[in-house]
């Protein structure tokens, strides 16, 4: 598989937005997550159309699922710090 540098951050900058979009779809719980899921699928139809490689397919989807976890873990931290300050203070007495 011959993979340029260019094309190697296309699939990252695709895995980054199917990632993004499928976290807010499972972290927003009103009716406007279906937007982001129909955004995941669109990311997905391009990045398909664009490479039509086996290899960067399977990239695409392995990386899109770790950037999912990635964003909600990131998410999920800074929504506990903010409900827990006080569990992050110093307490120099």
């Amino acid at each position: 598989m011959n993979v340029n540098f260019k094309t190697a951050l296309w699939v990252l900058f695709y895995a980054i937005l199917a990632g993004g979009s499928l976290s807010l779809f499972s972290l927003i719980p009103s009716l406007i997550k279906y937007i982001f899921s129909l955004l995941t699928i669109y990311i997905g139809i391009r990045f398909f159309r664009r490479f039509e490689t086996i290899g960067l397919r399977i990239v695409f989807i392995v990386l899109s699922i770790i950037m999912y976890f990635l964003f909600v873990i990131i998410v999920t931290a800074i929504q506990f710090i903010m409900d827990n300050p006080d569990l992050f203070q110093n307490s120099v007495a």
